[in-house]
């Protein structure tokens, strides 16, 4: 078992884990709210075609992706008396927080089933969309560029990163309760309930996310003193192999697993629940607290496997108890016994969190052998170009999304007035679990092979440290 005793002047205060930690609660709803709600109030309640709802879902992420390596430079290089991380921060929480309600008030209904260049609320979705998602990156990647700063250490690199999921957690559970709350008696209607839960949510944003912008201190030593451009940039961290390979699986789980979850309630409602939309809202709740409290679990208990053998082992791990749980709703999806979704979520959010954990915490030991390389510390770049890999891989969900309730024959009105097809539930079925298992268990022999070793991560570590010590003994000379 390797010595995970931390070094003083490489630990961080628990006051500081927990103050960056509560901006993982405004990145989790600022990212869930859309996810959560969007097909299913512009397919379900405003009734738009399956497919446009997916491009127009599609398109935000798409073109803040491009945005992401931009402010990753950007705040790189950036010389601000107040920081690199902290300006940007300050301004893409503010904007995430003022218009997120405005996403449930699209003008002109009746064109609704008009082509894509006529449809008013398609280019609303589209624009104001793409507007959340700008702000988004705008206030994320520099968050996450700074939780990689905090510290050195292999090991408290994965205790200062946990801090974002302990508290961002309550965002996912938030996610979970929000079609829930959107239905409620109080409401005359879905929409009119995504609105006034949405200024709700904006309340919750702007209050978590201003807390690192307020008590967090960046670590100055790490400033750049001479700017890079963005092409250069992007294209050294794309070459590093190590990021590449975890780039790709990171692609591969998020495409499958959102991909599939987010068509389930469209299966679910009508074929487990009776068609009934507050059954389905009961239900996600309690699935959200089980699985709240098993993310939990997972982030201590991939945590623990990560000190004592490596972070690739523990993400390993992750991802089979994911791809076991995910196997697992093929039984489980069945009007016998919609208890049985509580299982499979139990299994495979014991995964879950675990694996985001490793995704952030590989990311910052990168960053040292990118610095070994390049002579630069680029965690804006590096958080960038992973906050390009997930908009991509949800840009990619999105229409995959649009594309299985096509493919299946899903229809809105028609099941509304009819009830749901033997077909139809096979076909979703098989799509969901299929595309779900099939980029788990990829994902999972990728993280077997993967060569950034805890050893190897040490080495960099020690070289960059008598890098550094030389330096400053040259200044001295």
């Amino acid at each position: 078992m390797p010595n995970t005793s931390i070094p003083k002047n490489e630990r961080v205060s628990l006051g500081t884990k927990i103050f960056w930690g509560f901006g993982g609660l405004a990145d989790n709803f600022m990212f869930n709210t859309l996810n959560a709600l969007g097909l299913l109030i512009y397919v379900k309640f405003f009734e738009m075609p399956n497919l446009l709802a997916g491009v127009a879902l599609a398109v935000p992420r798409f073109m803040d992706a491009i945005t992401d390596p931009l402010i990753g430079n950007w705040s790189d290089n950036c010389r601000s008396p107040k920081g690199r991380r902290i300006p940007f921060m300050l301004w893409g929480v503010i904007s995430c927080a003022l218009i997120l309600p405005f996403l449930w008030t699209p003008p002109y209904l009746e064109t609704i089933d008009n082509p894509w260049y006529s449809n008013a609320p398609f280019w609303y979705l589209t624009l104001v969309g793409s507007a959340l998602a700008f702000f988004y990156t705008l206030f994320v990647v520099p968050y996450t560029a700074l939780g990689f700063e905090l510290t050195p250490n292999y090991d408290e690199r994965t205790r200062v990163v946990a801090w974002r999921m302990y508290i961002g957690l309550a965002g996912s559970l938030g996610s979970f309760s929000l079609y829930k709350l959107i239905n409620l008696d109080v409401f005359n209607n879905q929409g009119q309930g995504a609105f006034w839960v949405s200024i709700g949510i904006s309340v919750i944003v702007l209050a978590s996310g201003m807390i690192p912008v307020a008590f967090v201190k960046e670590n100055q030593k790490v400033r750049i003193p001479d700017p890079i451009k963005i092409g250069p940039a992007f294209a050294t961290a794309l070459k590093n192999k190590n990021f590449l390979i975890l780039f790709f699986a990171y692609v591969i789980i998020v495409v499958a697993t959102i991909s599939g979850g987010s068509v389930l309630p469209f299966l679910m409602i009508p074929y487990v629940l009776d068609g009934s939309d507050k059954a389905w809202g009961d239900l996600s709740l309690v699935l959200g607290f089980l699985s709240v409290g098993m993310s939990y679990v997972s982030l201590f208990l991939i945590g623990w496997i990560s000190r004592k053998w490596s972070k690739s082992i523990a993400m390993s791990v992750g991802i089979a108890f994911a791809l076991v749980g995910t196997a697992l709703l093929w039984p489980a999806i069945d009007p016998r016994w919609p208890w049985a979704l509580y299982i499979t979520s139990i299994i495979a959010f014991l995964g879950f969190q675990g694996c985001w954990l490793m995704v952030d915490t590989i990311t910052a030991d990168i960053c040292d052998e990118d610095e070994l390389i390049t002579g630069r510390r680029r965690e804006g770049m590096f958080s960038a170009v992973k906050g390009f890999t997930l908009k991509l891989a949800i840009t990619i969900t999105s229409l995959v999304g649009g594309g299985i309730l096509q493919i299946s024959g899903y229809d809105a009105k028609d099941i509304k007035e009819n009830g749901i097809t033997p077909d139809v539930v096979f076909d979703m079925k098989l799509l969901i679990v299929g595309t779900q298992c099939a980029g788990l268990l990829a994902a999972l022999i990728i993280m077997i092979y993967y060569p950034l070793t805890r050893k190897q991560a040490e080495r960099n570590r020690e070289l960059l440290k008598i890098r550094h010590t030389n330096k400053q003994l040259a200044h001295t000379q």
